[in-house]
């Protein structure tokens, strides 16, 4: 080999040498094998933390989206200690989410409620009808209707209910009402009627009462030996009587339970003769069968109790043609 290129090749080979050792002094000592080996662990690591960054986001992203989308939700306290921590976050994202809506919160859920119960509890009341045993029907206090009872039989038989009565005990109802007298007073009245305008009778009368209409006197009529014109001539309203029409063999509405006589002494029965004369029941009510004039207590069609039967499907007798029965008031059925 010529000597030339023998120190050329020894000098590579110091520089080589040289430069490895000057490579691996700046590297701190690691190999490149060392090195690719600790830098693939490095970048394993900042992979697994990006990921779970990653992770974190998004479910801080989920939970926001369920806060804003949760509808409003009632938060309340347990009864074995304060709410959860879960509570709380649902109360103050439901507080945020209608602040901004520019809605409010009910503070307090329950006395809303109990407050809208209340107003359902007071219709029902206001519209309830109670059933008794034995079969009262209780309209409103002091306002009832019930089967005749043997007590009320006992004061009846043989008066108003004759012993050639037609009419089946069952299909009459025994009434009690409170009614305003003339003085203004309070009083309770009893009536017997047909079980089929028992009901219609009770709300009319309510109506009545609560409208302070004065009526005279609400009795029996066998407190008057069944004699109408005796009642008629105390001004006493009554219904049930089993007997006929004035001057006439018909049985009267009276009879079946199916017509009211209200004040009848200042709203005055009127037959008309064929010689232009008429006939007034009961004797001193004169004064009050003209109708042109003012007097208290006289029923018309502007008059409440008129208007009360009509809305009952009760015709009145001060429209009828061939007489006039200004008292009275019937239905068919």
């Amino acid at each position: 080999m010529n000597n030339k290129y023998f120190k050329d090749f020894v000098l590579l080979a110091v520089v080589i040498v040289i430069t490895g050792v000057l490579a691996r002094f700046l590297s701190g000592g690691e190999t490149l094998e060392e090195y690719a080996q600790k830098n693939s662990d490095a970048t394993k690591n900042i992979s697994t933390v990006a990921e779970t960054e990653s992770i974190i986001a998004s479910t801080a992203t989920e939970e926001t989206k369920n806060a804003e989308i949760s509808p409003v939700s009632e938060v309340t306290n347990s009864d074995k200690g304060s709410p959860s921590e879960k509570e709380i976050t649902s109360a103050a994202a439901s507080k945020e989410i209608a602040s901004a809506e520019g809605t409010t919160v009910p503070k307090d859920a329950d006395n809303a409620a109990m407050s809208f119960s209340s107003k359902e509890v007071k219709s029902t009341e206001a519209s309830s009808v109670a059933e008794e045993p034995g079969g009262r029907i209780i309209y409103s206090e002091g306002f009832y209707y019930e089967p005749i009872s043997n007590e009320i039989f006992g004061r009846i038989s043989g008066i108003s209910y004759p012993t050639d009565c037609s009419v089946p005990l069952d299909d009459l109802r025994y009434v009690v009402l409170q009614y305003v007298d003339f003085s203004g007073n309070d009083q309770t009245g009893e009536m017997i009627c047909n079980k089929a305008i028992a009901k219609d009778i009770v709300e009319i009368f309510y109506e009545l009462y609560i409208s302070g209409y004065q009526i005279e006197s609400i009795k029996l009529i066998d407190e008057f030996d069944g004699d109408d014109t005796s009642s008629m001539l105390a001004n006493n309203t009554s219904c049930f009587n089993y007997r006929v029409v004035e001057g006439t063999t018909h049985l009267s509405k009276h009879a079946l339970g199916m017509a009211i006589d209200l004040n009848p002494f200042y709203n005055p029965y009127i037959t008309y003769n064929s010689d232009g004369t008429i006939n007034i029941s009961p004797k001193g009510s004169e004064a009050y069968a003209d109708r042109a004039g003012n007097f208290p207590y006289k029923i018309d069609e502007n008059d409440l109790a008129f208007k009360l039967f009509k809305q009952h499907d009760f015709t009145w007798g001060g429209n009828w043609n061939s007489v006039k029965d200004y008292q009275h008031f019937e239905r068919s059925k």
